[in-house]
């Protein structure tokens, strides 16, 4: 009997050994599933701070060229895109081109963009005595061998003064109007470029890229990239547009000041 009665005290041990290898199990697999979580989260914050990263140096690529242009005369010649609007005499007109480095034609020529401007109604533009050459294609104009970003670029010359500058603000390099200094009285004409740049990840779209193609950027719908002015800032942009497709996008400014001097080479 007291044999008997040792085996049947066991039995509760037993149990309660298991209840605690349970427990432990338990504990182990919701501090593992916690782990697992807040590594995916900081994994998703690193693949978005990587992908931001790429699409602003995607971005800026474009507007570096023109920064470091050392040939001004090609640059306002009328075969470039930036000659072409300093030339256009239409408000609120936009020449947009593809950036295409792996092309071996010459960056930003007139030829290779398209003139946009907005719609008098409606949020979208449309196409202004010319045809879609300037519309980069989103599952071709990549703008590197790794075939990820596309980046369009848009040239428009403000027609209106922008309130938000201070003084100064748009004089040219090497211009110092402090201690009474005054213009250079060989200044003829001064004008602003504004360059806006739209890199994207067409692959991230939720969507099938022709229709993204037909809905943004297209002789069927295509929007500004610059509503920078007054009479635009309730129009809907290029970035906006992909933004609806879940496509990841980043879009830059940069305004240029073009100064054009006259020089004197023989005395009168």
């Amino acid at each position: 009997m007291i044999n008997q009665k040792n085996m049947m005290c066991q039995h509760p041990q037993k149990g309660a050994t298991l209840i605690v290898v349970l427990f432990l199990l338990l504990i182990i697999m919701v501090v593992g599933t916690f782990a697992i979580k807040m590594g995916v989260t900081s994994l998703g914050i690193s693949t978005n701070a990587q992908i931001n990263q790429l699409l602003s140096q995607s971005a800026d690529t474009p507007l570096n060229k023109y920064l470091n242009t050392a040939n001004l005369n090609n640059l306002v010649s009328y075969t470039s895109a930036v000659g072409a609007a300093l030339d256009e005499t239409g408000p609120n007109r936009e020449f947009i081109f593809c950036y295409r480095p792996t092309n071996s034609r010459a960056f930003g020529l007139n030829s290779d963009s398209s003139v946009i401007s907005a719609k008098a109604i409606g949020d979208d533009a449309q196409l202004v005595n010319s045809g879609v050459a300037g519309f980069c294609n989103i599952e071709r104009d990549f703008g590197s061998a790794r075939q990820a970003v596309v980046t369009q670029v848009a040239i428009t010359i403000p027609k209106y003064k922008d309130e938000t500058k201070k003084p100064g603000d748009n004089l040219a390099r090497g211009v110092d109007l402090s201690g009474g200094n005054k213009l250079p009285e060989n200044l003829i004409s001064k004008d602003t470029i504004r360059v806006t740049t739209t890199a994207f990840l067409p692959a991230y779209a939720n969507t099938a890229l022709d229709t993204v193609q037909r809905n943004c950027l297209s002789s069927n719908k295509i929007y500004i990239s610059d509503n920078l002015s007054e009479e635009l800032n309730t129009k809907k942009t290029l970035k906006e547009c992909l933004s609806d497709y879940n496509i990841p996008v980043v879009s830059q400014v940069q305004e240029f000041t073009l100064a054009a001097y006259i020089d004197q080479t023989e005395a009168p």
